[in-house]
């Protein structure tokens, strides 16, 4: 299953991505926000992920480069966009059920 492209809000320092921004906002019902910030002293990027259930993670995920760490969080937006759809999908499917008895 394929999902649209997170759209990122780059902060760039000294042509260094130091951190960046995406949030989603659909039909003002789930909202997820990633967060992804560079830690100068380890050189690592740190991916923060807000939202509810299981894609809220309480500590920062740490990654080698903003590309590896845009790349989890696009995982982690598929694997809980598929946990929405298969929940919708089960709804109207039980809905549609009901109706046709």
């Amino acid at each position: 299953m394929q999902f649209k492209d997170l759209e990122w809000k780059d902060v760039v320092s000294d042509g260094v991505i130091v951190c960046s921004h995406c949030e989603i906002n659909l039909c003002g019902v789930i909202r997820m926000e990633f967060r992804i910030n560079h830690e100068p002293e380890e050189n690592k990027y740190l991916l923060c992920c807000f939202g509810k259930g299981s894609l809220r993670r309480l500590k920062p995920e740490k990654y080698d480069s903003m590309e590896l760490a845009k790349n989890a969080a696009y995982r982690i937006y598929s694997n809980e966009m598929a946990r929405i759809k298969k929940a919708v999908d089960y709804l109207v499917y039980t809905e549609n059920s009901n109706n046709n008895d």
